[in-house]
């Protein structure tokens, strides 16, 4: 972050929600002046159309004063009103990536890059009729309440998630911390659905993850969640049990991960790429912004094997990451293509704690791989193409209770048995570390 003016401005690389504005088309009004008076009795012919430059702010004054003044019953209050005029505004862009935060979605946007916030503690993803839990975070008020991998929670505060989006859901599940949300749950197995009253608290966003997937090579895997803030000292700290614990090999996991702060980005590459390399290129409407390099002293000197996991879900700071692996000849990359979201968004706040997250540049990997992808004839196109491809199954569930049936996984343990000519294959345990500590 750093300071432009009165603004601070956050640069992000997240996979951000759609909103999306609605207006009564010409028609749609013209089926209501066939049966309704015009506003005030004045004959819409005789009105003075010209063709003066448009004064957006007096427009937008001008309409709301009418609506305030003329609608038959109580109209929205006025912060609904202004947030969904400035959504439409930025929807016409036709960007699904810049849009405007209202307080409370700028305040789970901030919570989100610094890596802590309040709520259930639960990794969610989409699921049919509500939001599936991936995984229970450790000694969150998630796991205190029994929550399992797999449940779909359907309501919350009895209210349908059947039509309702992820960030949404989110959204209601979050709150003030000591506070009580009522869930209603789907359980595979269980015939009906069940409702339990979770008390919000504090949670740490997960980060990072250490596994011994195979104890007799000393293979590890790193799952890094996110880019926050806390990204790249977890990351140092897991790096660094690996060495003491005598680690050959490493997987950096990028699956699932929506990407987070580019800063967090460059400072993750800096610590597997020696030397000053390039890591991302800026590329805004006038050509090259600026080129992004490693930083000086954060390199480990691992000197063991490594692969790279991707997968659908793997976007933008992922991205960056994972192609500047590959472009330097660190890592291979494994898995199936990455999400391609190479756009930057630049989060500005704006007035009484709201904010608008602009999309002002593009990015390309050191080789110059353009990371957007493209939509195709109605496909989307474009990301990054793993070295190896591997899918998992449909119903894959990144759980340690899934984990057999990783075929990702497996050929990224495959591949570095061969790096260090094993002769036996060794057993996963459960965690190397059952938790990396954030406030040590």
């Amino acid at each position: 972050m750093r300071e432009r003016g009165r603004a601070w401005i956050y640069t992000l690389l997240l996979m951000p929600a759609l909103f999306v504005g609605g207006f009564l088309g010409a028609e749609g009004y013209a089926a209501l002046t066939r049966t309704s008076p015009p506003l005030l009795n004045t004959p819409l012919l005789s009105l003075n159309f010209s063709r003066e430059r448009l004064d957006p702010t007096e427009a937008f004054r001008s309409a709301l004063a009418e609506v305030e003044s003329h609608f038959y019953g109580a109209p929205p209050p006025i912060d609904k009103l202004t947030y969904t005029s400035i959504s439409g505004m930025l929807s016409a862009i036709g960007d699904p990536y810049t849009r405007f935060m209202d307080p409370e979605a700028f305040r789970r946007m901030q919570e989100d890059t610094t890596g802590s916030f309040t709520g259930i503690g639960a990794l969610l993803e989409d699921a049919p009729g509500g939001a599936r839990i991936v995984r229970p975070l450790p000694n969150s008020p998630a796991v205190k309440a029994g929550l399992k991998p797999g449940d779909i929670i359907i309501a919350v505060d009895g209210k349908s998630l059947e039509r309702t989006a992820l960030d949404d859901a989110v959204r209601m599940i979050r709150g003030p911390r000591f506070t009580d949300v009522k869930l209603t749950i789907r359980r595979e197995g269980v015939e009906e659905p069940f409702t339990v009253t979770i008390r919000r608290d504090l949670v740490e966003s997960p980060t990072v993850d250490v596994y011994l997937e195979d104890d007799a090579n000393k293979i590890y895997r790193i799952w890094l969640q996110n880019f926050s803030e806390k990204a790249p000292t977890m990351l140092d700290r897991a790096l660094t049990e690996i060495q003491q614990n005598g680690g050959r090999a490493v997987i950096l996991d990028l699956r699932a991960n929506p990407g987070g702060l580019l800063d967090a980005s460059i400072e993750v590459v800096s610590r597997f790429v020696s030397g000053e390399k390039v890591v991302v290129s800026v590329v805004g409407r006038q050509g090259l912004l600026e080129r992004r390099y490693t930083i000086k002293g954060r390199y480990r000197d691992l000197q063991m094997p490594m692969v790279v996991l991707i997968n659908g879900g793997s976007a933008s700071a992922s991205e960056i990451v994972a192609g500047a692996l590959r472009d330097h000849k660190v890592a291979p990359l494994i898995g199936e293509d990455s999400f391609g979201k190479g756009l930057v968004q630049t989060v500005i706040p704006t007035s009484q704690n709201t904010a608008v997250a602009i999309t002002t540049a593009k990015y390309l990997t050191p080789s110059g791989t353009d990371l957007n992808a493209k939509v195709v004839d109605g496909k989307r196109v474009g990301g990054l193409k793993p070295d190896i491809e591997v899918k998992n199954p449909d119903d894959w569930r990144m759980t340690e209770e899934d984990k057999a049936r990783d075929l990702q996984l497996q050929k990224a343990l495959e591949v570095l048995r061969e790096r260090l000519h094993a002769t036996q294959q060794g057993n996963g345990i459960l965690r190397a570390q059952t938790e990396v500590e954030v406030n040590r």
